[in-house]
Formats: C-alpha cells, structure tokens, sequence
C-alpha cells in the first residue's frame, strides 16, 4: 500500500467527504451552551452528579473544535455520549436508595451496588471502545495505513459497543421495573412522572446513536479498506453522522434540562412515607415541615373516614 505524507493529507480524503466547518461551529457551539446550561442548573441542585453532563459536554465541544483539523480528536466525539449512560445509572440508583421497602432482601438491587455495577461496565465498555478506536484512527492517519490494523481497531471497537448496549439493555428492563413496581416510594409523587419521561426519551436517543454507531463499525469491520468503490459506507456519509449521532446527544441536553433529576428527585437525606401511604417527603433538617404535612395526612384521612361513617349510619 503506498505511504502518503500525513502533514499533507487532505482530511476529504481521510474521511471521504468534506467535513463542513459550519456544522462542527454550529455543534461545538450547542454543546458548550448546552454544558453551560446543564452546568448552571445542577449548581443551584443538590445533586451534583448531573455534572457528569458537563463533562459529556466539554468532550464533545473539544471533539468538534478539532473534527476538521485532527482525526486522533474524532475519539472524544465517539466516546463522550457513553458518559451520559452513567448519568442515567446514578439516577435510577437514587430512587431505588429511596425505596428501602422495594430492595428489602434484594440485595442485588441496592442503589449503590447498581450504580456502581454498570457504571463499571460502561467504563469496561468505554476503555475497550477507546483502545479500538484509537488503533482505527492512528492507523489511518500514520501515513502507512495497515488494512490488518484498521480491521483489528473495528473489531475491538465494534465488541466494545456491543458490551455497552447489552448492559444498557439490561439497566432499561430494570429500570421500566422500577418504575412499575408498587413498592417504588416515588409513586405518585409530583414530578416522578416527569423523572421516568426524562429517562426513557434519553434512552430512546441512546439506542439511535448507539446502534448507528454498532452498524457503522460493523460494517467497517465486514469491508476490506479501502473499500470497493461505489460501496455505501455509513463512515462516509456526513448527514449520517450528524443526523444520527451529533443530533440524539444535542436532544439529551434538552432532554436532561427539561427533566433534570436534581429538580425531581427528592433532597438528599430526605425519608419517604412507604409507596401506597400518603405522599409526604420528611426532610430531617425540617422536622416540623414533616409534622405538619403528616397531621395534615392524617387529618385528611380522619375527614375521608368520618364521611364514610355518615353515609353508613344514613
């Protein structure tokens, strides 16, 4: 295979079409705004785990500042989103933290050893993807492309999204469980809808990205590089790219800011009457707040069981 002079190297021909500078602007800009934003509002939250999406932010404005100029930078654009999975897993660990009565003898399903569990295998998934694309990409850029090494890359890349999107599925089933199930104490508190809605429209958005992401590389894998001419390569096809990848991430912002968790879930340290009691949220720095709400409970239900009582004796 001839050598070619990597200084030199037109990016259209590394990446088979003309990167538009006015898209990476246009996306860089919506990422750091929208990292500002999300950045903002878990400031003024007490869950400060959101700013994991600040950080998902930060790569990806860094990714598209250098899309145009340097390959090897195109890793934080492809690994950034896998942060915002972590993001998810935090926040379906809290509500099961908050649901003593739905984890008691499940040991499995404590809220820190969830979080913890695939949080772990994102970031197994992650640094396989890493490495992967890093041999891909610095194999394509060396100036002396090895076909072997670039198929080597796609692989690893490709077991590394499958990893991820398997344990993906499997946090989705618990968390569609949870969220039905009757021992969950955020049942029938305001804004819990809200929290699940935000949850499945981000994951929604992840399955897009990701199985594009897992078709593309599968793809890369399948084909000999170069590949034949006349082929339809999803990697050569900008409005893909942009379409499938960059505009689920930007949702998830809007998604996440919309239905940020720090607004919905309850204050930490807080305690919740049992799922199926009467919805109050005692916060320990403000017993008589508690108290009261529980008298006022309480002299709802004693107002419910006098009526009842007048319409039987009637």
């Amino acid at each position: 295979m001839a050598l070619y002079d990597v200084s030199t190297l037109p990016i259209e021909d590394f990446l088979n079409y003309s990167p538009s500078l006015a898209l990476a602007i246009i996306a860089m800009t919506l990422f750091f705004l929208g990292g500002v934003a999300i950045a903002y509002k878990t400031w003024r939250r007490p869950y400060r785990f959101m700013h994991t999406m600040t950080a998902v932010a930060c790569f990806e404005s860094a990714g598209y500042a250098c899309l145009v100029y340097d390959v090897i930078m195109q890793v934080f654009v492809i690994m950034a989103p896998n942060i915002i999975q972590a993001t998810l897993y935090w926040t379906v660990g809290i509500v099961l933290k908050f649901s003593p009565d739905l984890t008691a003898g499940r040991r499995m399903l404590q809220g820190w050893l969830i979080t913890t569990l695939f949080c772990t295998s994102d970031i197994l998934g992650i640094t396989i993807q890493t490495i992967g694309i890093s041999i891909w990409a610095s194999s394509q850029s060396s100036g002396d492309p090895d076909e072997e090494q670039i198929h080597k890359g796609s692989v690893i890349t490709l077991i590394g999204l499958c990893l991820q999107i398997i344990f993906f599925f499997f946090f989705t089933i618990l968390t569609i469980w949870t969220h039905r199930h009757q021992k969950m104490a955020l049942r029938g508190r305001r804004g819990t809808g809200k929290l699940f809605l935000g949850i499945y429209l981000t994951m929604v958005l992840l399955y897009i990205r990701n199985t594009f992401r897992l078709i593309e590389f599968a793809q890369d894998t399948i084909l000999s590089w170069p590949a034949p001419e006349g082929t339809y390569v999803l990697s050569h096809q900008q409005v893909l790219f942009y379409t499938l990848d960059t505009l689920p991430i930007l949702m998830t912002f809007a998604v996440l800011l919309w239905a940020h968790p720090g607004s919905l879930l309850p204050p930490p340290g807080s305690v919740l009457a049992p799922a199926g009691a009467h919805n109050v949220v005692y916060d320990p720095e403000d017993p008589c707040e508690g108290k009261e709400a529980s008298m006022a409970a309480g002299a709802s239900a004693g107002s419910l069981q006098s009526e009842a009582f007048k319409v039987t004796v009637a």
